[in-house]
């Protein structure tokens, strides 16, 4: 990473002989690699593609913000969720795919699950359609339906825009992770989704896409996983991640994640961002909202995680 000490010149080419635009003195860059062209003194490439002279007079090195060793480390470029999003759909599914398919196929009824009645009622529509009767979805089936190609790929690959810069500090990855939470403000709690702020999400999948936005991606905890059975509860996962740093409860601080048990049990059924002043936003039926950090639905606490150290 660096900063510029003053008024630079961005080029299209390692030879520095095709312009590209002049850069103010204090902008930052990522780069990629060093270059050193024949008969010519040494250039960087930069992440976008361009380049720069690597004279020390025009450029300083700059260290970015980032969690110190054992913790998830903080990206500096756009995060890819883990996982493939070309996978079929089965019973035991969820996520937005399930729930378009049940809307289709009228066996919605508040709990978007692929349950045995929407097995049965994908058959009978692949048989009245000349499909191999399956019962499963897969593309050719999500097409026969209505839905578009471009739809099945991009709904479980969206991941949010990083919105912090490396070389901002702490607080700026924060309000990233919060701002994004705050998109989904309104949209309706959804089992196992954790896709764009066009559809619904459920607590770790708005945690989860949070966590892209700052930089942070809680692998192999993933917004593409999130659909699959064994992985409705990623709020267990997140809580058992060594990678997150266990902060004292007096200590908890915005930015932090609130993990809370299920009443009676020791088993951790809940995920929240943590805003200050006892509030946290978060994903509870039937909305995404803002909500004091305790009420009578979900009041017993199991602790604090900071992903953000």
């Amino acid at each position: 990473m660096i900063r510029l000490k003053q008024n630079t010149t961005i080029y299209k080419d390692a030879a520095l002989t095709q312009v590209d635009h002049q850069a103010k003195k204090g902008y930052h860059y990522l780069t990629s690699k060093l270059v050193i062209p024949a008969d010519n003194a040494p250039v960087l490439k930069l992440n976008n593609g361009k380049y720069i002279s690597a004279k020390k007079t025009l450029i300083a090195k700059v260290k970015g913000y980032q969690n110190p060793k054992g913790y998830h480390q903080i990206h500096y470029t756009q995060i890819k969720p883990y996982g493939h999003v070309d996978y079929n759909l089965y019973r035991g599914y969820e996520g937005i795919k399930t729930w378009k398919v049940m809307h289709r196929m009228g066996t919605w009824y508040g709990k978007n699950y692929y349950n045995q009645a929407t097995y049965n009622a994908v058959k009978n529509f692949q048989r009245r359609h000349g499909l191999k009767a399956t019962g499963n979805i897969n593309l050719k089936t999500w097409q026969k339906m209505g839905f578009s190609k471009k739809s099945w790929y991009g709904i479980d690959s969206y991941a949010a825009l990083l919105k912090a810069k490396a070389w901002q500090g702490r607080k700026a990855h924060i309000e990233a992770m919060i701002n994004q939470a705050y998109k989904y403000m309104g949209k309706p709690w959804l089992a196992g989704c954790s896709s764009s702020p066009a559809y619904g999400v459920d607590c770790s999948g708005l945690v989860m896409q949070g966590l892209y936005a700052g930089g942070i991606s809680p692998v192999p905890t993933s917004s593409i996983g999130h659909a699959h059975p064994g992985n409705e509860w990623n709020s267990r996962n997140l809580w058992a991640d060594k990678h997150l740093k266990r902060v004292a409860y007096s200590q908890k601080r915005r930015g932090d994640l609130v993990f809370y048990y299920q009443p009676g049990t020791h088993a951790i059924w809940h995920v929240a961002i943590y805003l200050g002043n006892n509030r946290v936003i978060e994903s509870w039926p039937p909305r995404v909202m803002v909500a004091p950090i305790t009420n009578s639905q979900r009041n017993v606490i199991a602790g604090i995680k900071r992903p953000f150290i």
